[in-house]
């Protein structure tokens, strides 16, 4: 007989392409996972996957049955949301952030996924937003929070708020506290994480668009290393304003006003295309509600 962890087994082997990435993703055995496809194509009397071929390609009867496979995996998790909880509908949440959700609002969001799936485990991964987005690709995450910067075509995206930068420098680097050209800029080092970084990949898109051409950037993959260099008179940055309102407070920092000032940037949560929609709802919804970049980083 057909099971439901057949067809689920089966689903996310067709989705990740390979029996490996499929156990992980289900928290099994990978020969768990072979004797759920073997059971499958028992029952069905029929190949799911060509062996003549390498890798995991579909016969076509493997993708006629993986269509009727998405539908029935789809309303077994509309059943299981109707239920008193959906927290037996996610085991397991492999999830990437960058080092700005990880200093804001990381811990929130984790406590309020574990109030509502007592049982989760949860796997963070802190990058810059390009490799997190390989990361989910390749199907070793199940979402990342990501400026909306790096969204593709096969991703749905989610979107939870925008971050204000401004401009930044020592005190001690620029005295003159009037508004500044953004031409005017390049007389001093730009410090940024580079085009690995979903906001760098806002900023370097926006300066072009107005033909600013700024010096040879100073790059960091570290939000605190860059911080650290600016504080140190090495160069201006441009950072998100109410996480660093302590040392603007203290005059260890100070906002250089530009004109034009700088742009929001919105971040997402980001999912595969393919992703089952109770989790694409549940943890949107927790993602939504925590998520809250104006809280400032405490410094000692």
């Amino acid at each position: 007989m057909t099971t439901l962890k057949q067809l689920e087994a089966f689903r996310w082997i067709a989705i990740l392409g390979s029996f490996e990435k499929a156990a992980e993703r289900l928290n099994a055995t990978q020969s768990a996972i072979s004797k759920r496809i073997q059971e499958l194509e028992a029952s069905l009397g029929t190949q799911v996957f060509d062996r003549s071929r390498r890798g995991t390609q579909l016969t076509v009867k493997g993708e006629a049955i993986l269509a009727l496979a998405d539908e029935m995996l789809a309303l077994r998790d509309r059943v299981v949301a109707i239920g008193a909880s959906q927290a037996a509908a996610i085991r397991q949440l492999r999830f990437g952030v960058t080092e700005l959700t990880a200093l804001t609002w990381l811990p929130a969001f984790v406590a309020e996924v574990r109030a509502t799936y007592p049982s989760i485990v949860l796997e963070p991964v802190v990058e810059q937003s390009v490799d997190l987005l390989v990361r989910l690709q390749n199907g070793s995450l199940d979402f990342i929070v990501v400026p909306n910067s790096v969204w593709q075509p096969g991703f749905q995206s989610t979107p939870l708020a925008t971050v204000q930068n401004a401009w930044m420098c020592s005190p001690s680097l620029i005295h003159d506290r009037g508004v500044v050209p953004l031409a005017n800029l390049a007389e001093f080092n730009i410090l940024t994480q580079g085009k690995r970084s979903g906001s760098g990949l806002v900023m370097t898109k926006w300066l072009e668009e107005r033909g600013v051409r700024l010096p040879p950037f100073v790059m960091s993959d570290s939000l605190i290393a860059q911080v650290g260099l600016t504080i140190s008179e090495l160069g201006i940055s441009y950072l998100p304003i109410h996480c660093f309102d302590g040392l603007i407070e203290r005059g260890t920092l100070r906002i250089v006003e530009t004109d034009p000032p700088l742009p929001p940037v919105t971040y997402v949560a980001l999912f595969r295309a393919n992703e089952t929609a109770n989790v694409v709802s549940a943890i949107s919804s927790i993602a939504r509600s925590t998520c809250d970049f104006t809280r400032p980083i405490r410094w000692a």
